[in-house]
């Protein structure tokens, strides 16, 4: 972000002093009610439009948090993408392969005291159930990465829905048939 700031806008280049302003104090302020507006706007869309929504959000989530975890290897076999995960996340987790099915369980409750989600730790939104489609989808772009195959991604259930921890089934042969998602793929 650092190589953008500053640069041209309409007809001439941000004066430093004003982008100091804005990183400082505009931002912090004004950045949390942008996306609570954003996030209203999503949360009001049909299940459709609304999940194709968080799945991107999830694949730039996942993209950002790789400076923190690391990039992950790429090649792997489920069974290493899973071991690699666990290594470097800092909640636990569970998984279980059932042929071309992982099941994967998250005990972000215990971690984190409830939902994972950088805007709802961050205070900017409130953790509700539609907000999963997108860590579905921050997991599903890992497994994808690590893996090199299509996966299609399902929530099973949630901290946010009421559940004990976060569970998710990833399709390593997707179908049309075996997601609630609705996906692209």
């Amino acid at each position: 972000m650092e190589e953008k700031l500053g640069t041209k806008v309409g007809k001439g280049k941000v004066d430093p002093e004003v982008l100091k302003l804005y990183v400082e104090t505009v931002g912090p302020k004004v950045l949390p009610n942008l996306v609570r507006g954003i996030m209203k706007g999503v949360f009001a869309l049909d299940e459709e439009a609304r999940n194709k929504v968080l799945e991107e959000m999830g694949k730039a989530c996942y993209e950002g948090f790789k400076e923190f975890v690391g990039t992950p290897p790429t090649g792997m076999d489920i069974e290493s993408a899973c071991e690699w995960l666990d290594k470097t996340v800092p909640h636990n987790r569970r998984f279980q392969k059932a042929g071309d099915t992982l099941y994967w369980e998250a005990d972000v409750k215990d971690t984190y005291g409830g939902c994972m989600c950088i805007l709802v730790r961050l205070g900017i939104i409130e953790p509700v159930p539609e907000l999963c489609a997108c860590s579905t989808n921050y997991n599903k772009s890992a497994l994808e990465e690590m893996t090199g195959r299509d996966v299609e991604g399902e929530l099973v259930e949630s901290v946010n829905s009421g559940a004990r921890n976060c569970v998710y089934r990833y399709h390593f042969k997707p179908t049309r048939y075996n997601s609630r998602l609705k996906s692209n793929r």
